[in-house]
């Protein structure tokens, strides 16, 4: 049978989640864990920069052109026959934990881990991207039936939950739950979510329909590599128990704020310009609370600060609840602030006035943009980086006409 293409390409948020990866070497499955999934590419064994950069490369655009596994294994075979790795070679572990080994990353079978793993994840990732931006008008998902000839138990009992789309659940639910499930989710509006509790099922067959969250039982599982020992849901394969989502979004502010430390006083203010024009950004001030309390932005440097208050490093974050807490649905914030405004916070913790407090832990800055001026408190945590803890707009004090005095 002809293999199918789509004639338009993936959605942008499909394609950032791998366009955004770095680079990790493993020996074994387990050195790249959980959450790390999200922002680390990845292949088992490849402990070779040029091979995981010619899988990177390779899957990319299979996800670009919308190929199938069988057109992608074709050519991914002739690229790694180009850098020698072509047929079975050796492999050392690079900790020493483990024997060397021998591996042929042409196997079709190796190959379809590869691919599946990569593709579901990115479309994971980019679903539950877009219902963050939809679900004002879809807010809930439905757990739709795998398609596998022979479903696993406990994700046929997942069948037919429809839960918000905030809701815990799909923190660790949110499909695909192991390697080469089917299963997915299906988006739905309010109305649908009632009607299809309605249905009354005909038979044993038939699907049931739940506003139920499911019992999460979990299991212990210890990662061999690292010792670590993680609780598991109960029909989720290891490594897979999360929100691909998710967990892109808090491991991408991760990267950025290591990247912003070790950058040039040029190019880490270019790229706070450039995260706060960002689709990331707005996809933090749409989750709710406790998802956006997981996530630091990197809001400015301030070398000043870093000296004042002896924190590790001159960056200044701002916790995701406090953008969630002031957004509304016109794109305004509740104390007047546009994402305008936002968007010029790194220039304002650059350039802003700092001004002392009786606690040696804190510090207030000042800065005017426009017509009002702005306060914020910043304090360094216990672990010595600077937060931003507090940011409101106010009339013109003491402070701020003394700065229009120098000004």
């Amino acid at each position: 049978m002809a293999e199918i293409t789509r004639g338009f390409g993936p959605p942008p948020e499909v394609t950032r989640y791998l366009d955004d990866k770095g680079l990790k070497p493993g020996f074994h499955w387990q050195d790249v864990w959980q959450e790390e999934h999200a922002h680390a590419f990845t292949v088992a064994k490849a402990v070779e920069t040029e091979l995981l950069t010619t899988f990177k490369a390779s899957i990319a655009k299979a996800q670009r052109d919308g190929l199938g596994f069988e057109t992608w294994r074709t050519q991914v075979v002739v690229d790694l026959q180009r850098i020698g790795w072509g047929s079975l070679r050796m492999v050392a572990d690079p900790s020493g934990d483990q024997p060397d080994t021998t591996v042929d990353f042409t196997a079709p079978r190796r190959l379809k881990t590869i691919f599946w793993g990569n593709m579901a994840s990115a479309r994971a990732a980019g679903q539950w991207e877009r219902a963050q931006r939809t679900k004002r008008a879809l807010p809930y998902l439905l757990y739709v039936r795998t398609t596998a000839a022979d479903p696993r138990k406990e994700h046929l009992s997942w069948v037919g939950t429809i839960l918000p789309v905030d809701d815990p659940f799909w923190s660790s639910h949110f499909p695909p739950n192991g390697w080469l499930c089917k299963c997915t989710v299906r988006q739905i509006t309010a109305r649908e979510r009632e009607d299809l509790l309605a249905r009354v099922p005909a038979d044993d067959t038939d699907i049931r329909y739940s506003a139920e969250r499911p019992v999460i039982e979990t299991r212990a599982f210890t990662n061999k590599r690292t010792g670590e020992i993680v609780q598991v849901p109960v029909g989720i394969d290891p490594g897979w128990g999360g929100n691909p989502g998710l967990a892109r979004v808090k491991g991408v502010m991760r990267a950025l704020e290591q990247s912003l430390v070790d950058a040039a006083p040029t190019d880490a203010a270019r790229t706070l310009e450039q995260l706060w024009d960002s689709p990331w950004t707005r996809v933090v001030g749409r989750l709710p609370d406790d998802q956006a309390r997981q996530v630091w932005l990197p809001a400015g440097l301030s070398p000043k600060l870093q000296a004042e208050m002896g924190a590790k490093s001159p960056l200044v974050s701002i916790n995701g609840a406090d953008v969630v807490a002031r957004a509304n649905h016109d794109g305004r914030y509740k104390d007047g602030r546009s994402y305008e405004d936002l968007r010029r916070l790194p220039q304002a913790i650059a350039e802003g006035t700092v001004v002392a407090d009786a606690n040696p832990r804190r510090r207030g800055m000042i800065w005017n943009l426009g017509k009002a001026w702005w306060r914020a408190i910043v304090t360094k945590s216990e672990t010595g980086y600077l937060r931003v803890v507090s940011m409101h707009r106010r009339n013109a004090g003491p402070s701020e006409k003394a700065i229009q005095k120098v000004e």
